[in-house]
């Protein structure tokens, strides 16, 4: 019985070692793996710890001496190049010309002193004009657009408006297609930027016959010397004059075409910058447009139907700029079943006795056959004259002009008026 015991105990002990001979290698590879983590996790919390230190030290520096300490030796104060900003607008612009994001900006601050034969006279000051601007192009160089608003105190009113909002697809210099609510290129002097003008504001002439902005399509191009615009839209309503949806079945329609007999006289009134050589071109322009809103402006009433045209011209030369335009209007009156034939004209012209200083003249008249809208006085005869200053072109400039305005009423013997301005501007 001792013999069988003492045996059972020697198995137990041989299996006993043999068990930890076979666990043993186990454990102490276990063993050896954790003891390389916890040396790695060691060495990280030790780089986390030398960082903390680090940027604790860099932001009491930087308490101490100012934000832009430890940035590049004054990047934040120097801004960046003028020409990395700013090319005719601030923009951005990516490398290869998909896309692109301009912004401009205009302001003009006006005071204007009337003083009629009769009567009160009044000073008043306006924010004539303020405008913002998005321009640029999408995808593709040839796929632009363009966003204006723009705000004004202009009758009694602190109001901002969609003025321009547009789409073109330019194809080449032969054929552009524009689509969406846009300046007509009926009038030069109204199709020339108001910041470009020579006077504060446009000829009497131009207020009673443009053809301001309207929504549609637009076809443009240029060959050789020889532009062209062909265009339908809705009816165009006269600046006085609401609302942008067509009223009626009809739509109005206009061409235009420029001629560039010397060198491209453009659209601009004057120049800060003296030509070198002669520019000259010609343009006409004709229109139909069914009436849907009335204007004292323009002496219309809703249901006129006009037949619009116009012939107008530049020459520059040096300091001297030379501008001017004829109107004519056929109006089949609604009200009256009578057709009228109603006529305008400027003249103006500039000089630049300095790099700076310019004074300038402008004659112009408007005849109307009929009184059609009973808010219309009658014809007016305007006489102008004026200097500009240009602190920095047309981007900031002061205008001053005295203008005397002579009245004949439909009714009631002839008025008179003086009117004096005084106008700066800034424009980006």
């Amino acid at each position: 019985m001792r013999g069988r015991g003492r045996c059972v105990a020697q198995a137990r002990l041989i299996a006993g070692i043999v068990i930890s001979m076979l666990t043993t290698p186990v454990l102490a590879d276990e063993l050896s793996e954790l003891r390389q983590q916890l040396a790695a996790q060691h060495k990280v919390m030790q780089a986390l710890e030398q960082r903390m230190m680090e940027l604790e030290a860099k932001e009491q520096e930087r308490t101490e001496k100012g934000v832009d300490f430890g940035y590049a030796a004054g990047t934040r104060k120097q801004g960046f190049a003028a020409e990395d900003v700013y090319d005719g607008g601030f923009f951005i612009r990516s490398k290869d010309g998909r896309y692109s994001l301009k912004l401009n900006g205009f302001l003009q601050a006006r005071y204007t002193l009337s003083a009629p034969d009769t009567g009160k006279s009044r000073n008043n000051f306006d924010v004539a004009l303020a405008r913002l601007a998005f321009s640029g192009n999408i995808f593709d160089p040839k796929v632009e657009y363009f966003f204006q608003y723009e705000a004004t105190t202009f009758g009694n009113t602190n109001q901002s408006t969609m003025l321009d909002w547009w789409m073109q697809y330019s194809h080449s210099q032969y054929l552009k297609v524009q689509a969406g609510r846009f300046i007509l290129p009926y009038s030069r002097q109204f199709y020339t930027h108001p910041g470009n003008l020579l006077f504060t504001d446009l000829s009497e002439a131009d207020y009673a016959f443009n053809l301001q902005r309207a929504v549609g399509a637009h076809l443009s191009g240029k060959v050789g010397r020889l532009s062209y615009h062909a265009l339908a839209t809705n009816s165009i309503r006269a600046l006085d004059a609401g609302g942008q949806q067509n009223a009626g079945a009809e739509v109005a329609w206009q061409g235009r075409l420029e001629y560039d007999i010397l060198d491209p006289y453009g659209y601009l009134e004057s120049s800060p910058t003296p030509a070198a050589t002669p520019q000259m071109s010609l343009g006409i322009a004709a229109a139909f447009n069914p009436v849907d809103q009335a204007s004292r402006f323009q002496n219309v009433m809703p249901g006129d139907r006009t037949t619009n045209v116009t012939i107008d011209g530049g020459f520059r030369y040096q300091g001297l700029s030379v501008q001017a335009a004829g109107y004519y209007r056929r109006n089949n009156l609604e009200a009256m079943d009578e057709v009228g034939h109603d006529w305008g004209y400027y003249g103006q012209i500039g000089y630049y006795l300095t790099e700076k200083l310019e004074i300038a003249g402008r004659v112009s008249g408007v005849d109307f056959q009929f009184a059609n809208n009973p808010r219309t006085a009658g014809d007016v005869r305007e006489y102008m004259g004026g200097f500009n200053y240009y602190l920095y072109g047309h981007n900031v400039k002061l205008q001053v002009d005295y203008s005397f305005l002579d009245g004949d009423p439909f009714l009631g013997k002839s008025t008179s008026a003086d009117r004096f301005r005084v106008q700066t501007q800034i424009l980006f």
